[in-house]
């Protein structure tokens, strides 16, 4: 246990070695490149729930049976949804930005607080994962 604190410290110690540096760029662009085209489409979702939306969600509370009179939901779970993907992706494109200026400016704290964006993104996209799947299991019994 005490030793691999110790590694840990010298790990963030030490410069980071090239490959390692180019791979975190290599990341850096990815993840930035995924909440970019998140954040587009977002974009573009808004624009068509302002211009149609309500007749959208009309048609879709009117169509099925099941939702008559759920209109009210389903807006409100529009906005719960797009929300909470906005933040998602907040955290993704907040992780490149540190990935990037942590590695052109050699800071380690940088570093690992772009670590702490990406550990609560995937701890976000598990949530939705989870939650998912109880919905699809859910829909089969």
């Amino acid at each position: 246990m005490i030793q691999e604190e110790e590694q840990q410290e010298e790990i963030f110690n030490d410069d980071i070695p090239d490959t390692d540096k180019t791979t975190l760029l290599e990341i850096s662009k990815w993840t930035r490149l995924i909440s970019v085209i998140g954040f587009a489409i977002g974009s573009f979702v808004v624009v068509i729930m302002l211009f149609s939306g309500a007749q959208i969600l009309q048609t879709m509370a009117t169509s099925i049976p099941s939702m008559k009179g759920m209109y009210p939901v389903l807006v409100a779970g529009f906005f719960v949804v797009f929300f909470i993907a906005a933040m998602v992706l907040y955290f993704l494109y907040k992780a490149s930005r540190l990935l990037l200026q942590g590695i052109h400016q050699q800071n380690n704290a940088l570093l690992s607080q772009a670590f702490v964006y990406l550990k609560n993104f995937f701890i976000a996209v598990i949530a939705f994962t989870g939650l998912q799947l109880i919905i699809n299991l859910s829909n089969l019994f």
